[in-house]
């Protein structure tokens, strides 16, 4: 395999689950590119005092300090499926902690570490790319969900991925904004599904998409 090939193909598997020294260097870059992603959905979601959130993919740990001054005295988890990640979200949010106000797990997409109707609100920022069965990481949003809570997502264009070649080695599963629209749409008949497309600077556009379930 070429050198070049070979360096992006890693730089993508660690972006899809970051471990050892380059895990470490990859949340420090992510904190610098997600800036304006996560500050674009947590605007999304509408978090209110009291509420319960859960960051889904919580990374390097930024966008939880700031949900836990949205939702206090509501309770904030973060949950990845990295350990690099969540030491980092750790030594970030180390106050927080424990205060306990904000709560970190690790576990997986597809099977999420918690009872049914946990949260008034989910967000999954720059992670949707890594699911690799969406239809059942969706399962289980809606199953963690309060009825009437929110789902706010954000992805950068799948069309503007394109053209990058961390995005051409299998490492990320792109959305554009039909395909996101199905996939999220699907879950719920296609009902209650927003996304707007936004410039988030250099000429690439992000997705910011919210779902909001049904009360019963």
């Amino acid at each position: 395999m070429p050198r070049a090939v070979s360096f992006t193909l890693a730089i993508g598997r660690q972006l899809a689950h970051p471990r050892g020294l380059g895990g470490w260097l990859t949340g420090q870059v992510m904190r610098v590119a997600n800036r304006r992603p996560t500050a674009l959905a947590i605007d999304a979601l509408a978090v209110e005092p009291g509420t319960r959130v859960l960051d889904l993919g919580c990374g390097p740990g930024d966008a939880l300090g700031l949900l836990a001054r949205r939702a206090g005295p509501g309770v904030v988890h973060g949950m990845d499926h990295s350990l690099a990640m969540l030491a980092q979200a750790s030594a970030r949010n180390a106050k927080g902690i424990r205060d306990g106000v904000i709560i970190l797990t690790q576990g997986s997409f597809e099977a999420l570490p918690y009872a049914s109707a946990s949260f008034d609100r989910v967000m999954a920022s720059n992670v949707i790319y890594f699911w690799r069965e969406p239809e059942v990481v969706m399962r289980e949003i809606l199953r963690v969900l309060k009825p009437g809570g929110r789902l706010a997502v954000y992805a950068t264009d799948g069309a503007d991925m394109a053209h990058w070649p961390i995005a051409k080695k299998g490492t990320h599963i792109l959305y554009d904004r039909k395909a996101l629209e199905h996939m999220l749409g699907a879950s719920l008949g296609g009902r209650g599904v927003r996304i707007d497309r936004v410039a988030i600077g250099f000429g690439i556009h992000g997705l910011v998409a919210t779902v909001d379930r049904p009360a019963r």
